[in-house]
């Protein structure tokens, strides 16, 4: 289950237990406009990868061996011309998502897994 996922399932879990079945009454209507939009989006509707999260795994597989499939953020930055800030945003999705994982923490340092190196994408 993902973050997300736990979430909504708990905020519905402590909906669900209010002694009136009002959420009105708990919270605003700009609150539950969110709620609202947060619980109605699955995952069905979100893309498999971002573009920068298409940039970053395509990178990490054409340089795998050259790094010995050990990257850092700004290593991948600079190989793709793009801020190393912006390539550990994608990082996190791709680790969130199975296809790269945390190896080290001083620095930190990322390595594809298997799902990572045999993943494709379709335009």
């Amino acid at each position: 289950m993902t973050k997300k996922e736990r979430f909504i399932h708990e905020v519905k879990a402590a909906i669900d237990g209010l002694e009136e079945k009002t959420p009105e009454r708990y919270f605003s209507d700009d609150a539950l406009d969110f709620w609202n939009g947060l619980n109605a989006t699955g995952d069905t509707d979100r893309p498999a990868f971002t573009e920068n999260g298409k940039l970053v795994l395509g990178y990490m597989q054409n340089n795998k061996d050259t790094y010995n499939n050990l990257f850092k953020a700004k290593d991948i930055g600079e190989g793709l011309g793009i801020s190393s800030r912006t390539a550990s945003g994608a990082m996190r999705k791709l680790v969130t998502d199975g296809f790269v994982e945390k190896v080290g923490t001083a620095p930190i340092v990322y390595s594809l897994t298997q799902k990572g190196a045999e993943a494709t994408f379709v335009d």
